[in-house]
């Protein structure tokens, strides 16, 4: 279940900025290449009706600096208001993929954004920041950086920013 693991167990990077609005872009620096890994296509205004994020308020903050969403919430939030909305008998649990696809039927549709990191050893540091689609039960788009920490470091702008500003990209080339 490595989904289930990259949406509880990654940690927030650091503080994220609004957008310069000149660019409607992060303000990234650098020239560190953004792969990208996977895109598909799907239908916008699907796509657009809820981001959900870790449980994390600057996280919710990004999300709504994206400025493509018509609502962002965390994961508990989700919870929260499936409960609220008496829907616990439909959608019993979120912890697996069975269950975010059932929310997903009988809630709304959504996306949730994941962020990831890992140790290469010997050949760097990877960031990763996915979408996945609990109706697809699938990644719609996953982009990664690669770098060294020991000679480049690490820095929002420097790898977060390029990643959310690679996604921006894709969330408008979707119709």
């Amino acid at each position: 279940m490595n989904l289930l693991f990259c949406l509880f167990c990654h940690e927030v990077i650091g503080q994220t900025t609004e957008v310069v609005p000149s660019s409607n872009r992060f303000p990234a620096k650098g020239d560190k290449k953004v792969t990208i890994l996977k895109r598909t296509n799907v239908n916008a205004d699907t796509l657009r009706t809820l981001l959900i994020v870790s449980n994390d308020s600057s996280w919710k903050e990004t999300g709504k600096g994206l400025n493509y969403f018509k609502e962002v919430m965390t994961m508990a939030e989700l919870q929260k208001d499936i409960i609220a909305k008496g829907l616990s008998d439909k959608v019993p649990s979120i912890s697996d993929r069975i269950g975010l696809y059932n929310a997903y039927l009988h809630y709304k549709p959504f996306v949730i954004l994941i962020l990831s990191s890992e140790d290469l050893k010997t050949k760097g540091f990877r960031t990763r920041l996915s979408l996945y689609d609990p109706m697809r039960s699938d990644m719609i788009f996953k982009n990664d950086i690669r770098l060294n920490l020991m000679w480049e470091g690490y820095s929002d702008k420097k790898v977060l920013y390029p990643l959310l500003n690679s996604l921006m990209d894709y969330l408008e080339e979707q119709k």
